[in-house]
């Protein structure tokens, strides 16, 4: 699974970072050098695979997957655009009443582009900055790189079952002109850096820290940079995607290291605006949520105040993935959402997450005696959601209140 992590992609985000800087960080170009290797590894492992401007559609990831943190009521497809010849044309396609967003990343691993879809259709025109031409009609979205990450979800109301979101998205299409390009060896991390660099236009923010990299980022320093992000996150200094995402310069962007973290537990992740993601690793005494450290149960609203969908997915502490079946008594349930749940006579849902089934009326959710985190995220957060999210109601009162200190909108 480690190899997973350092190359390969992962869709699924998570929300509001703790920003927990100590003396022992590394040095910003170890981090930022490590954003871009991970992000423009995938980039590569997709054109080899698919090329310019087509769409894969894969099943929604399960513990087999090369995925880290993955959604699992929703579908993905992902392209690589080619803006090198002219605008791409994005279309997306008609649907019910289902939850469909386009999102746009450049090869620096920013979301320069997010949007929740309308149920007719709509396109896009993806093009270079300096493109002088005639645009077609469409909304633009311009970007600084020769080659854009598109990615568009898919609500599923039955997970992979779910034939009519997965005949939808399938109706996802892209037009533009594009060639083959040598391609970097996705091993060689200073050949990557400077593929990066040399299919975009640098941005004044990171442009010194792309240069030092290209020279001093080898593997060697990847894999260190690796053990100092999962340390960091196995203490705690992230919890979510609050300035993982933004633009590089957006006031709300993170910090280098939050946003190195932030291609680790959520490459491709939304800005908090759009959906806001809460990572559980403890209970409220600071204790690992573990199998093994007994049942763990949360009483959340049903209606916690946001515009679109919540869900609340349990994955393995180790894998970052969902749990194999046969290791939970053939179980397969690894999340619940709106769709899946009732509320109760006081308008909440409670779940409980142990080893056996309570049989006590509430939402089960299997687990293993090792160590698992919880992720609930609420999409379309309004006003209505200060107060109601997980981390607020488990950590409330508590020392811990603090440290995962939530976002208000």
């Amino acid at each position: 699974m480690k190899k997973a992590l350092l190359t390969l992609l992962a869709f699924a985000v998570l929300a509001n970072p703790v920003f927990a800087q100590t003396d022992e960080d590394l040095p910003d170009v170890q981090y930022y050098g490590y954003k871009i290797v991970h992000h423009m590894a995938a980039v590569v492992d997709h054109i080899e695979k698919f090329g310019f401007n087509t769409f894969d559609h894969p099943r929604i990831a399960d513990y087999r997957s090369f995925v880290i943190t993955p959604a699992l009521d929703h579908f993905y497809s992902k392209a690589v655009a080619d803006v090198r010849f002219g605008p791409v044309i994005i279309d997306t396609p008609a649907k019910d009443d289902r939850y469909s967003s386009l999102e746009i990343f450049d090869v620096e691993h920013h979301a320069i582009f997010d949007k929740v879809t309308v149920k007719e259709g709509e396109r896009f025109v993806l093009v270079h900055e300096d493109y002088n031409g005639k645009l077609p009609k469409g909304t633009v979205v311009k970007t600084t790189s020769n080659f854009p990450f598109v990615f568009i979800r898919t609500q599923s109301f039955s997970f992979n079952n779910d034939k009519l979101a997965n005949s939808i998205r399938h109706e996802a299409r892209m037009y533009g002109l594009w060639e083959s390009v040598e391609l970097p060896n996705p091993k060689d991390t200073r050949a990557l850096i400077k593929w990066t660099i040399a299919n975009s236009k640098p941005y004044p923010q990171t442009k010194a820290l792309m240069a030092e990299a290209a020279e001093i980022y080898t593997p060697a320093v990847h894999k260190e940079t690796f053990e100092d992000l999962k340390a960091f996150l196995a203490s705690g200094g992230v919890s979510g995607n609050v300035g993982m995402f933004e633009p590089v310069d957006h006031p709300a962007g993170g910090s280098h290291k939050v946003r190195a973290a932030g291609t680790l537990l959520g490459h491709l992740g939304f800005p908090v605006h759009h959906a806001y993601y809460q990572q559980i690793p403890v209970d409220r005494t600071g204790k690992k949520l573990a199998g093994a450290n007994g049942p763990f149960v949360v009483k959340l609203p049903y209606k916690p105040g946001v515009d679109l969908f919540w869900s609340v997915t349990r994955y393995d502490a180790n894998t970052f993935l969902p749990l194999n079946p046969a290791d939970i008594g053939n179980n397969d349930i690894q999340a619940y959402n709106a769709f899946s749940t009732k509320p109760d006579k006081n308008g909440n849902v409670t779940f409980t997450f142990s080893k056996k089934d309570p049989k006590d009326g509430t939402y089960w959710m299997p687990v293993m005696d090792g160590g698992y985190y919880i992720l609930a995220r609420y999409y379309g957060p309004t006003s209505r959601l200060n107060g109601n999210t997980a981390k607020d109601i488990i950590y409330k009162g508590t020392p811990l209140e603090k440290k995962f200190k939530t976002v208000k909108f």
